[in-house]
């Protein structure tokens, strides 16, 4: 017998959340009880260090089991696993060889090494901690008694919240299926195609946002690990260390940018507006680039009325400028000229055109698509010169906001003229 559509809702959003709930529960209590074990793991690491130091100051070892738990273990065994110290079997010749033991296998290779075992000469429950060090390796372990079971059990608060949150789904969808069970038909193929656009462009904006944060992430990761882990000289650090903090102001600029497209498209309305001097903003831009301007030996020639006055966000006003200067310094070449002029003005808007003299876009197909968020017109282009890829679909957005437009085209003689309106302080 077929179902009618609300209890197929029903049915299956039942089956989803469930399977959900048990996936949060499992993962959040997975996720807890290796946290727990790693902060412990912690903690024995550390006991295995003073150890260590004690052997090598050659200090009584005995004297050292007042700073642990009293019930703490420790064991110091060569590199072919014949132990020489044990605090819990004094008579350490009659121990078996422990070159087997599970937490000394892994810290031969990996460094350390833990396992959660009964001990084969005391026949206690034990979790093992193994630190391996030049001439021998440092074991320290603590018995799986009720105290390091109750450190180590899941808090199951998360538990109770996760079910009642799961009940409180499962009555909202009761009552969501009663409510739309009888049109779900009619709107279930345009929901399903809606559904797939929207996931489509969920897709592809995750990607690209992906793709470009994993450069400078791995990076960052790279010159840290090195660091961390490579005997380096001063000079080797600071260079590596600058090379990771030039990646993090890529990403702050890359974040700086995604929240400001965000922000034009999803609140325009907190954007404050007054009367903006045209003028003062292009001068500012040029003394905020005006280092870069000179080391690639670019002019600007800028022909703006000192009266032009546009209603707009002064922030997103500067953007725009900015921007398309940054993108021509980028990409135009050494010793070219930028040009920025007001060529026009009406009643409603003042019509400004921004050009460069250099390289401009050589593929017609790819002017198109310049405002795209992440494109490249450049497959060779590198992270050094790319920026965050927002630049233009910044120009755009802001453009857009001010009700104005903005198109791009190469120019007969060479380089790129972008033309754009911006609203008249009069309209």
């Amino acid at each position: 017998m077929k179902l009618k559509y609300r209890y197929q809702i029903l049915l299956w959003f039942g089956i989803i959340f469930l399977l959900f709930a048990v996936s949060v529960v499992f993962f959040e209590q997975s996720r807890s009880k290796r946290h727990r074990t790693e902060a412990l793991e912690e903690k024995l690491d550390v006991y295995a260090d003073i150890v260590n130091n004690a052997f090598y100051r050659n200090e009584p070892l005995d004297s050292l089991l007042k700073l642990f738990p009293h019930n703490i273990r420790l064991t110091l065994i060569d590199k072919e696993g014949q132990v020489f110290y044990d605090n819990a079997f004094p008579d350490v010749e009659r121990l078996q060889n422990h070159a087997d033991r599970p937490e000394i296998i892994a810290s031969k290779n990996l460094g350390v090494g833990s396992s959660l075992r009964k001990s084969a000469t005391k026949g206690i429950e034990y979790l093992y901690y193994a630190k391996r060090f030049n001439t021998h390796f440092v074991r320290v372990a603590l018995p799986y008694d009720i105290q390091v079971k109750s450190f180590l059990r899941v808090d199951n608060g998360f538990l109770y919240v996760t079910l009642l949150l799961f009940l409180s789904a499962m009555l909202f969808i009761i009552f969501a299926s009663q409510m739309f069970g009888k049109s779900f038909g009619q709107l279930r193929d345009l929901a399903v195609t809606n559904e797939e656009k929207a996931l489509r462009l969920k897709q592809e904006m995750t990607g690209n946002i992906a793709h470009e944060l994993r450069t400078p992430v791995t990076s960052i990761r790279g010159y840290l690990e090195t660091i961390l882990e490579q005997p380096l000289d001063s000079e080797k650090q600071h260079q590596f260390i600058s090379k990771a903090f030039s990646q993090t102001l890529f990403l702050s600029e890359l974040i700086s940018d995604m929240s400001l497209l965000t922000k034009i498209e999803g609140a325009p309305n907190s954007f404050r507006m007054d009367d903006v001097n045209i003028g003062s903003i292009v001068k500012n831009v040029c003394d905020d680039l005006e280092t870069s301007l000179r080391k690639n030996q670019m002019i600007l020639n800028v022909n703006i009325p000192s009266d032009t006055i546009v209603k707009g966000n002064e922030n997103l006003l500067y953007s725009i400028f900015r921007n398309l200067t940054d993108n021509a310094i980028k990409y135009a070449g050494k010793e070219k000229i930028i040009t920025i002029r007001c060529y026009k003005s009406d009643r409603d808007f003042y019509y400004f055109s921004f050009s460069d003299n250099g390289i401009g876009v050589q593929d017609e197909q790819h002017l198109s698509r310049i405002f795209e968020r992440f494109y490249s017109v450049s497959e060779g282009r590198t992270r050094d010169t790319s920026g965050s890829g927002l630049g233009l679909s910044i120009v755009k957005n802001a453009v857009a906001f001010h009700k104005g437009t903005i198109s791009v085209k190469n120019r007969p003689e060479g380089g790129l003229e972008f033309l754009f309106q911006l609203p008249n302080n009069s309209a």
